[in-house]
């Protein structure tokens, strides 16, 4: 054949099942667009052959009004070689709205619960651009009446699938699917995933080829040879391409099982690497086959083997990708892709321009964008400045809650605090890239200004944000710490005395009963906190678990705090 087929089949030798397993299979048909003639013909080919007598074979269309088959409709195919749609028709559903992921779930929802089997696959049809949108109002499945469609990274497909049963085989006929951005919104939905990474021809998926091979084999057998009919499809003079074009074609069947160990795999070789390394990534990326909108996408496979051979578990990445490639192929490409995309643009303006739509994404978590940023180098424009959400006195400490800014690589903050205008403390805070908002608790006796700033890998500085406090006048406090006690070795009972209360202090814990197990006492001569370990006192190490009761004599007041230990 002229195409290229790798199939992987893992394991031991897959058994074809004596008896076919019952599959129901559903597709929706997003044609409310300028593809609605492309529906027909489709759902004609799928009537023009026999079904096996194992295979439900539903389809919900969406079609404009000007078309003959205005509106939603759901059909069960049956065979027929008239130009028409004549399988019988389950329901007339009138305007939908197939931009709306509730659309697709309430089919799926639906079509699975009328027509139980032990296999199922479903197929979304219509328009794709993997995860972004570029100016032609073409995400996925569109709906141009409604002028609305579904959006990857906003959490749609994730909406498609919520509540359904599991899948076997989920099928993309729509461009530019297979990425990991995308089965990373779907891993748990199917167990297979078919689709392409490049685009596909508005006649999409040849039905009429497809159709016979769910009479027998195994599901990973059934995805990997959809993606050979589709390829096959696509050859000069096959069914899906009678004139002969040449248009660059890729499909694979990606096992999702296995994206959990290759996901982190990933993360961990690119994440780690050095900055000369990251400068070299740009210099590979040159070499590989460019797809999809603004030529921003590259192929995983392609990728990985050109860092074969170095290191640093490259191999063992290559392998655990492969391991998630049951099928894959391409025609018309001087390449070895064909697998699944992975956004990598080729600039840093194109970068700029997705970074913050892509961080919606659940791919977003294994730090691609901050592998990205790194190889673009230093972005020319400073960090956004930190937030500040509030911030109250917990004792006699600050208590200042901060928001980090959007960024695609992870950010340190320069804190500085003036009282009468001159810097009195200095600290350096590195939260985690994945804490959106965090605490800092500093102490201060006096009013006075704060001022933070972030500061990026390369050194550049935000401008800084400014919070002006106010010491508050605070009242006799006492605090026990953590609450409930999980771990003796870390509690503390911590306490503010205002001026008034300043002298002797003693602190006394009682069991629910009563009963006096502890007490110290302590001299403080002046305003501020004060500290009680209680992990330092033998006594407190043999308390056993329940509820107990800690109370604070100073200047003539009294404070108490009931606190658990688990």
């Amino acid at each position: 054949m002229a195409y290229r087929l790798l199939i992987l089949l893992l394991g031991t030798t897959l058994l074809v099942p004596l008896c076919a397993e019952q599959w129901t299979v559903l597709i929706h048909m997003a044609g409310d667009n300028n593809l609605w003639q492309n529906v027909i013909q489709d759902v004609n080919d799928m009537e023009s052959v026999d079904l096996p007598a194992n295979l439900n074979l539903i389809v919900q269309t969406d079609l404009p009004a000007s078309s003959p088959y205005p509106g939603g409709s759901r059909w069960k195919i049956r065979r027929d070689n008239s130009p028409q749609i004549t399988s019988p028709l389950i329901a007339d559903l009138g305007v939908i709205n197939s931009g709306d992921p509730q659309t697709l779930n309430a089919f799926f929802a639906w079509g699975f619960q009328r027509f139980p089997a032990e296999r199922r696959m479903a197929v979304i049809w219509g328009h794709g651009d993997n995860w972004f949108k570029d100016q032609s109002f073409k995400w996925i499945s569109p709906d141009y009446d409604a002028q609305s469609s579904l959006s990857v990274a906003e959490g749609d497909l994730r909406k498609v699938f919520a509540g359904l049963p599991g899948l076997d085989i989920l099928v993309f006929d729509a461009c530019s699917m297979q990425s990991l951005e995308v089965l990373a919104e779907v891993m748990d939905a199917a167990d297979y995933v078919v689709a392409s990474e490049e685009r596909v021809p508005a006649a999409g998926f040849p039905y009429q080829s497809i159709i016979p091979l769910f009479a027998s084999g195994s599901a990973e057998q059934i995805a990997a040879q959809i993606t050979g009919k589709y390829l096959e499809s696509y050859e000069a003079g096959g069914c899906q391409n009678p004139h002969g074009f040449t248009l660059p074609m890729t499909c694979s069947t990606i096992k999702t099982s296995a994206l959990a160990a290759f996901y982190p795999a990933f993360r961990d070789y690119f994440f780690s690497g050095s900055l000369s390394s990251y400068t070299e990534m740009l210099g590979k990326r040159e070499h590989y086959w460019e797809m999809n909108t603004a030529y921003n996408d590259v192929d995983v496979g392609e990728m990985l083997a050109s860092y074969a051979g170095r290191g640093g578990g490259s191999d063992a990445l290559a392998e655990s990708w492969a391991a998630c490639v049951v099928s894959s192929g391409s025609l018309n490409i001087l390449h070895q892709v064909g697998s699944a995309a992975v956004w990598f643009p080729s600039t840093r303006q194109h970068f700029d321009a997705w970074w913050k739509h892509y961080a919606r994404l659940d791919f977003a978590q294994y730090r691609w964008l901050t592998v990205l940023n790194r190889v673009y180098g230093p972005p020319g424009v400073a960090p956004p400045a930190p937030q500040v959400k509030g911030h109250e006195f917990i004792l006699g400490t600050l208590a200042l809650d901060l928001v980090q800014p959007d960024s695609p690589d992870s950010l340190w903050y320069e804190l500085t605090i003036y009282e009468q205008n001159v810097a009195t403390q200095q600290r350096q805070l590195t939260p985690g890239y994945w804490q959106s908002g965090f605490r800092v608790c500093l102490p201060v006796q006096n009013s006075c200004q704060v001022s933070i700033c972030s500061v990026d890998l390369w050194g550049n500085r935000s401008d800084s944000t400014w919070v002006d406090v106010v010491y508050p006048d605070l009242p006799l406090e006492l605090l026990v710490s953590p609450n409930p006690v999980w771990d003796k070795a870390f509690a503390s009972a911590r306490w503010y005395l205002p001026e008034d209360a300043a002298g002797s202090v003693e602190l006394c814990l009682y069991n629910l009963r009563g009963q006096k197990v502890l007490s110290r006492r302590f001299f403080q001569a002046e305003a501020g906190e004060g500290v009680w370990l209680l992990s330092a006192e033998s006594g407190f190490r043999k308390l056993g678990r329940g509820v107990y009761i800690v109370k604070l004599h100073a200047g003539g007041q009294v404070r108490q705090r009931k606190f658990t230990i688990n």
